[in-house]
């Protein structure tokens, strides 16, 4: 999947952002990224995960919010190994 990271302003976030329309199954994305190893927290909206300290936050739009984090290139490994967990609608 294609997408781009961006450092959110003013603050220590990144967020990676599909560049094509992408829908996933949140309820199948959670079972998924609990079979690789990962905690998920459900939420109505969007997960949250865990990786060392830093919480990740996934939407169903596909996008991914990564905190605290400001290196571009660990937020775009970490955004390449969780889009490849989740289960398109």
């Amino acid at each position: 999947m294609k997408f781009r990271v961006e450092r959110i302003c003013r603050s220590d976030s990144m967020s990676a952002i599909p560049l094509e329309k992408v829908r996933f199954d949140l309820t199948r994305s959670s079972d998924s990224l609990r079979s690789k190893g990962y905690e998920v927290e459900s939420h109505e909206l969007y997960l949250v995960t865990k990786i060392g300290p830093m919480d990740v936050t996934i939407y169903g739009s596909g996008r991914v919010l990564v905190h605290p984090l400001n290196d571009k290139a660990k937020a775009k490994e970490l955004a390449q190994n969780i889009f490849e967990a989740l289960v398109p609608e």
